[in-house]
């Protein structure tokens, strides 16, 4: 396992913009294709951080804030949150700015994701740890803890139902 990193060494920022086929019958993007955009700039920030294969092991609280329609430029922005033993949460979010409207970005989207590191025989493997620098970096770093903390609970609950 290397040394600890911080969270600006795996930073993922990443545009698309939307297209008629990515919309639904309402002209807003669907909410599969933003879910897309999320794990690909997530699954970006965990490879670069593990420096190995990764995989998607969960999505939560994925919330939309804003519908986008065709035109809109979107940016992703995805950053390692905190870093377990071989799993890491990536907060991931989307922002839109429709240019027939204000080129103000407006937050589309935003979610929570977890991506465990495999080794060479697909199974997880430790990864570096990761060092919040900023305020709001350590404010996810802590929260992302109380977020693992919460699912470990939850999934005791369920199974001693």
């Amino acid at each position: 396992m290397e040394n600890a990193k911080t969270v600006k060494q795996s930073q993922v920022e990443t545009r698309d913009i939307v297209h008629p086929s990515d919309v639904n019958a309402y002209n807003f993007v669907f909410g599969g294709h933003l879910t897309s955009l999320l794990d690909k700039a997530a699954c970006i920030a965990a490879c670069t951080h593990s420096r190995r294969k990764v995989t998607t092991v969960s999505i939560d609280n994925v919330r939309f804030f804003k519908p986008a329609t065709v035109g809109t430029i979107l940016t992703i922005k995805a950053s390692v949150n905190r870093a377990f033993n071989t799993s890491m949460e990536i907060g991931v979010k989307v922002l839109g700015i429709d240019p027939q409207v204000s080129w103000q970005p407006q937050i589309i989207c935003h979610a929570y994701m977890t991506f465990v590191a495999l080794d060479e025989n697909g199974r997880p493997t430790p990864i570096p740890s990761i060092i919040p620098e900023t305020e709001d970096e350590i404010r996810r770093y802590e929260e992302a803890g109380i977020r693992r903390e919460a699912k470990k609970k939850l999934a005791t609950a369920l199974e001693n139902k």
